[in-house]
């Protein structure tokens, strides 16, 4: 059995943790208590990606794994994160209901679209010139909830230290942190990571993120809406609206610029008289090529990293954690997608 050390609760340092338990090792968590990550993060699994009309990267292979884990380990921690969706797509272009036409026929989508109907077409929820599509298989996490829970349910079991990661006590090399020597270190610290030293190599982003929470008796409560936008149903007629991208920056502000962007965004769906709530600021760790970041560093054998998940981390986080537990006790190859190697300089 292994003595395993991750430095990081969010998504991916929680999902690699149990996914390392399930294999039997015994596991230490040391986390800050602030994740500025999952603050703004939906949760939104959306098996499609709509500028092209096209399945999101992998998506047979996560989906097949991701509901069975959460509703589990939803279980395990005592909390139901688990919460299917229909998200209802408005079409930008007549183009774009084109292709959801020439894709629905198609086998290997039938599984996450419907197929368009009058009703549909003529659905009045939205300002819709050319009608809307409903994907299935949506669901999304409470990702507030899912740290808090798991970081609680580890935290109670002694297998979680809140701490602030401190650089004098690593020795990367000797795998020993604060004089304490553990059999594999991975490393899991978000958009925080590029100023970390071990991996600073790795071509990490820093993109904040605004959301809107507001109160709204129009929006539907059974939908998820998406046209520039999405709402989210979060219940009590209340809804998540999001999302901003702003690249490299690492503010946690959050702006009057922002909340008129996703005021005006929601606004061109449709007239929903919205009560503004709240706004929130985060920081998303995200990639250009839009792949994650795992593999062991190159010079220091048995440290690893976990991070990049980006926007459809809660999609991906089951299988790659699994993938990353196979590859550090087993040695089975990463997808090379995945593998940090990749990376020329590597």
């Amino acid at each position: 059995m292994g003595r395993i050390l991750i430095f990081g609760a969010g998504l991916a340092g929680t999902c690699l943790a149990h996914q390392l338990l399930r294999r039997g090792q015994e596991v230490l968590i040391m986390d800050a208590g602030e994740n500025h990550s999952s603050s703004i993060a939906a949760g939104m699994v959306n098996p499609m990606v709509f500028r092209r009309m096209n399945k999101s990267w992998r998506l047979d292979e996560f989906m097949q794994d991701a509901p069975a884990f959460y509703q589990e380990i939803g279980s395990e921690i005592g909390q139901e994160v688990f919460h299917p969706i229909v998200i209802r797509r408005f079409f930008s272009s007549e183009q774009e209901k084109q292709l959801w036409e020439e894709r629905q026929e198609l086998t290997e989508y039938q599984p996450y679209l419907e197929k368009l109907t009058s009703e549909d077409i003529q659905h009045q929820g939205a300002t819709n010139l050319f009608g809307s599509g409903r994907v299935k298989q949506a669901f999304w996490i409470d990702a507030q909830q899912w740290v808090a829970q798991n970081s609680k349910y580890f935290r109670e079991k002694g297998q979680l230290s809140t701490e602030e990661f401190e650089p004098e006590s690593w020795e990367p090399g000797t795998r020993s942190y604060r004089n304490i020597t553990y059999d594999q270190v991975i490393f899991c610290l978000g958009y925080r990571q590029k100023t970390e030293a071990t991996f600073s190599f790795l071509p990490l982003q820093q993109t904040k993120g605004q959301t809107l929470l507001i109160q709204s008796a129009v929006l539907p409560e059974n939908e998820s809406l998406n046209r520039k936008c999405f709402v989210l149903p979060m219940g009590e007629q209340q809804f998540k609206v999001g999302a901003t991208y702003e690249w490299n920056n690492a503010s946690l502000e959050t702006t009057l610029e922002a909340k008129e962007q996703l005021l005006n965004m929601l606004a061109s769906l449709g007239n929903y008289d919205p009560q503004f709530l709240e706004q929130k600021a985060g920081v998303r760790p995200t990639v250009l090529d839009r792949r994650p970041l795992m593999g062991e560093h190159p010079a220091y054998q048995g440290v690893y990293v976990f991070n990049g998940l980006g926007t459809k981390g809660y999609m991906m986080a089951p299988t790659l954690a699994s993938e990353l537990a196979d590859f550090i006790l087993e040695q089975k190859p990463l997808n090379p997608e995945t593998d940090i190697r990749r990376f020329k300089q590597i």
